[in-house]
């Protein structure tokens, strides 16, 4: 069994479909085929589009009409902060070589677009260093599995291909909590610099010092993060996201053999989530009036421990999922007791951040790891180079597909008593 010694009790195995086995030994081939063959698969680059190619063309082999629907991306998703901070830094420093009125106001407002940038960023809004960050082409792979009958309904499951870097800020729990401080305050290094300045620009004195240096050594500090990891190579992101991916591949298939009633299910495999959610966004642009009244459903990193409910998440501003869509899963996780793992909050984001955030109703399942699982320290190799297929557990898949194979039946059935 791929992931090691973590073996179900024969009535916890029995408790899940043998065809959610199946699937899941089929998602397991597709998650080789991603990690270990194409291997990394940066947002924009070859390996993304590769992958691309082999989603629509597993797709195509089952029998779905499949469409490869290009669009434009950041390519990173740090050199829009280090950006950011670099603005704050310039206002510094034409402030610090000649101090007076005028200069002050300019680095009050070279600072307040740095803080205006950064925020937009984590909401995945347009902004200036969107605009001068280095952009490339890249794909989503959709296809549409019809209903037996009318269409009643809608949903969207999805999951990106690419995977990210590795810094140094991933690579211990330890870091990570470091890094999740940084992040807010770095931005308020450049409100605090943004009102400083202004208030130094009003009065026509200099700015405290007690303020200014911590903020702008911030501010040093954080563009010089955003500069290491732009220069880490991939992960090959079995995990984060092959296992998601590689599940909703395996749910296309699945569906075309055994189609719902009333309900058209759309599968997506999206690119560049990884620099800040394009493929989501430029699919949602695409088909906004087919899909106002969807529901969505994205598998990230769903590939170890037990499968859970995403309850929140956002870089600064917290993104929640839909009321509905959380209480139908809720209630389908009531009848079906051990197949998931529970609820949590999340410190990052999902593509469903953009989902909600544009007014479409989404959910996240990711997967968390239970106390004493030997993937702890290492954070189920989030953004790792040791995110690995030897590290996936069959047990977590089959749970997550016979979990959203019951969420399907039971939209179904919604759909058919409207």
């Amino acid at each position: 069994m791929v992931g090691g010694d973590h073996r179900l009790a024969a009535q916890e195995r029995a408790s899940i479909p043998d065809e959610a086995w199946q699937w899941a030994e089929r998602a397991l081939v597709h998650i080789r085929v991603l990690a270990e063959e194409i291997g990394p698969r940066p947002s924009t680059g070859v390996g993304e589009r590769r992958a691309a190619d082999y989603a629509a063309s597993i797709w195509r082999q089952a029998g779905l009409l499949t469409s490869i629907e290009p669009f434009r991306s950041g390519r990173s998703t740090y050199r829009p902060y280090a950006l950011a901070f670099a603005a704050g830094l310039v206002g510094t420093v034409v402030w610090a070589v000649e101090p007076g009125r005028l200069r002050a106001l300019l680095a009050s407002a070279l600072n307040g677009l740095g803080a205006w940038a950064f925020l937009c960023e984590t909401e995945f809004r347009d902004h200036w260093a969107r605009r001068l960050a280095p952009h490339g082409q890249s794909q989503n792979v959709v296809a549409v599995v019809p209903p037996t009958g009318p269409v009643r309904q809608r949903v969207v499951i999805y999951g990106h291909l690419d995977t990210h870097r590795t810094p140094v800020f991933y690579s211990s729990p330890r870091w990570l909590r470091a890094f999740s401080g940084l992040v807010g305050v770095s931005f308020l290094s450049l409100i605090a610099n943004t009102v400083g300045f202004g208030r130094a620009a009003w009065r026509g004195r200099s700015p405290l010092p007690f303020w200014l240096l911590p903020a702008t050594g911030m501010q040093l500090f954080a563009l010089a993060m955003t500069l290491h990891a732009d220069r880490t190579p991939y992960t090959p992101g079995a995990n984060d996201n092959a296992s998601g991916a590689a599940s909703v591949l395996a749910l296309g298939e699945r569906l075309v053999r055994q189609p719902l009633n009333g309900t058209e299910v759309w599968v997506v495999a999206n690119g560049c989530e990884e620099v800040g959610a394009y493929g989501i966004a430029a699919f949602l642009e695409q088909h906004r009036d087919a899909l106002h009244n969807a529901v969505f459903i994205d598998l990230d990193m769903v590939g170890i421990g037990f499968p859970t409910l995403l309850l929140r998440e956002g870089l600064l501003l917290p993104a929640r999922p839909d009321r509905s869509v959380l209480a139908l899963a809720r209630k389908v996780a009531a009848h079906y007791p051990g197949w998931l793992g529970g609820e949590h909050r999340g410190g990052a984001y999902t593509d469903t951040g953009v989902v909600v955030r544009r007014g479409f109703r989404g959910l996240t399942i990711d997967s968390q790891l239970p106390t004493g699982h030997p993937a702890v320290p290492y954070m189920g190799y989030w953004h790792q180079q040791s995110d690995t297929v030897d590290k996936i557990e069959l047990p977590c898949l089959a749970r997550v597909h016979a979990f959203v194979w019951a969420m399907l039946q039971a939209i179904d059935e919604m759909a058919d008593g409207a």
